[in-house]
């Protein structure tokens, strides 16, 4: 008889708050829902303009309107809110997740800057990871050379080396649209990544979209993981541009061999976290989280906190 998962679990699960914040619902009421449904971790987007830059020029994520004006009241209003929910209601900020070029060396400076302090701004939520997405695609008409690799490479590490000193885990997530989508990708820069300082956060939904195989990208790269995401998708070859991203679904709903990537981690006893994420729901971002923390407990038999019941 196979052993439940749940016994076997060492890795907590939260939420990411992007089926609330990208369709502009106020966010104390989506933290105080998850709070109720037993998450004890949330992530969510660090939202600085230079992310939202990198975002607009090098993502395909359909009509866009003029680029808002963020003011630093805004900025920190917005993390007074997630300070609150920390104090309040216990439930506590993961990781924020920022895009940045990496390869531009007149804007890296600036990028390092940001970087160096949303990496302070974690250390004092207790956050254990900073996640970083970007680096332009290939398909931006960007060449990826071996000197890009090696510059992408040598900016994820100089941010790692900077957070290692707070206690704080630098990842990269391989995503649609940016430097390392396919798997192809993913094994040339880890040929060249000093894992020592920066690790991955795998999302499978992404790899899945670029007919890569997540679970044999977990298992290659286990030792490198230090954080995940948990997500599904829908698979046409006819999506294109923003389609991709509205193929995401609750988890169980699409194509990801989520009990074979969860097997996975157990097997490595993976004792980070994983953050269910849906960019934007179909029916309701509560109704969404539902379905997926259904199928958390019910097919894949995990806890959302190993031990607690």
């Amino acid at each position: 008889m196979a052993t439940p998962r749940a016994s076997r679990q060492r890795f907590s699960i939260g939420y990411h708050l992007n089926s609330w914040d990208l369709t502009g619902q106020p966010l104390r009421p989506a933290l105080e829902f998850l709070t109720g449904q037993g998450f004890g971790w949330f992530e969510i987007l660090a939202f600085t303009s230079l992310s939202d830059q990198f975002a607009r020029k090098y993502m395909q994520l359909g009509h866009q309107g003029p680029m808002g004006v963020t003011t630093d009241t805004d900025i920190l209003r917005r993390y007074a809110i997630l300070s609150e929910a920390q104090s309040e209601l216990g439930i506590r900020l993961s990781s924020l997740y920022v895009n940045a070029t990496f390869t531009n060396p007149v804007l890296w400076p600036v990028e390092r800057d940001v970087l160096v302090s949303l990496a302070r701004l974690l250390k004092g939520f207790g956050s254990p990871v900073l996640v970083l997405g970007g680096g332009p695609s290939e398909a931006s008409g960007n060449k990826h050379d071996a000197q890009d690799y090696k510059d992408f490479c040598r900016a994820l590490e100089d941010i790692g080396r900077r957070t290692n000193d707070l206690g704080i885990a630098t990842v990269y997530h391989p995503h649609l649209d940016t430097f390392i989508e396919r798997r192809d990708q993913l094994d040339r820069m880890m040929d060249e990544l000093d894992t020592a300082h920066a690790g991955l956060c795998i999302d499978p939904a992404h790899l899945a979209q670029t007919n890569s195989d997540p679970v044999d990208a977990v298992r290659t790269y286990i030792s490198a993981v230090r954080y995940m995401h948990f997500k599904d998708t829908h698979v046409d070859p006819a999506l294109q541009g923003y389609d991709r991203y509205a193929a995401f679904c609750e988890l169980g709903a699409g194509v990801v061999d989520l009990p074979a990537l969860v097997d996975v981690l157990l097997d490595a006893a993976y004792d980070g976290l994983a953050i269910v994420e849906l960019d934007a729901s179909k029916k309701t971002a509560e109704q969404s989280a539902i379905e997926s923390i259904a199928y958390l407990r019910g097919t894949l038999g995990l806890e959302l906190t190993p031990g607690k019941h």
